[in-house]
């Protein structure tokens, strides 16, 4: 018997679920994709030794929105050691031998929270569907989430069980215990950013403290993620 063949998909939102919520007008879910025969563990290795070189625990868990806005862990960082650490985990996302797919609501649009339900159940099974021959070269799909939000669970088991490879949601996950949740919560964050100034917003105070503007945004950062898609 062969060796079983699995894909890994790291799942990560960003925004409010509540339709009413007007601090975030967009709601994104992010997926990763990681083939299972492809070793990156080499570049944790590396990502791993360049978050030591900052002075942090090599085993540091990166939270990129409060790693931007300067909060929480990040409070007493002045901008160029937070930036440093940012870079890192770029160059980790580039070099990884990864894949992603954003899925995104404007919730200028939705008037109930199961619209937004429904829309990304919509968009997630077409995607999902679009992409049959590829899953099917899978044995198993392993679906990681750490569940902070019931309804994009929901959405998540609808979604994958109208695929007919195997699915299996992966329990306790939590960003400390894999490196690419938290290249998916890096990946969300970013993609929000991009379609915040496609949509003529802009980027708000934190992030032009943080990037300058949004020509550099996009040219030192946004850049980087070419290829990337799935």
């Amino acid at each position: 018997m062969g060796k079983t063949k699995e894909i890994s998909v790291f799942v990560d939102e960003s925004g409010s679920y509540d339709p009413d919520e007007t601090s975030s007008l967009y709601y994104m879910v992010c997926l990763v994709f990681h083939d299972q025969d492809s070793d990156i563990s080499g570049e944790i290795s590396k990502l791993e030794e360049a978050i030591a070189a900052t002075g942090r625990d090599s085993s540091h868990c990166i939270h990129t929105a409060p790693l931007i806005r300067r909060e929480n862990e990040y409070e007493q960082d002045l901008r160029e050691s937070r930036r440093a650490l940012f870079f890192k985990m770029l160059t980790f996302v580039r070099r990884a031998d990864v894949s992603y797919k954003c899925f995104w609501v404007d919730k200028h649009y939705i008037d109930a929270a199961e619209s937004i339900h429904d829309k990304l159940q919509r968009d997630i099974k077409a995607f999902l569907a679009d992409n049959v021959a590829k899953f099917s070269g899978y044995d198993k799909v392993k679906v990681y989430y750490d569940n902070g939000q019931d309804q994009v669970k929901k959405v998540l088991e609808e979604s994958f069980a109208a695929i007919t490879v195997k699915t299996e949601f992966v329990p306790e996950v939590t960003p400390a215990k894999y490196r690419l949740f938290q290249a998916a919560d890096f990946i969300c964050t970013l993609e929000l950013m991009r379609m915040r100034i496609a949509e003529g917003k802009g980027l708000n105070k934190s992030e032009l403290a943080f990037f300058g503007n949004a020509r550099l945004f996009k040219r030192n950062v946004l850049a980087q993620l070419s290829g990337k898609d799935f």
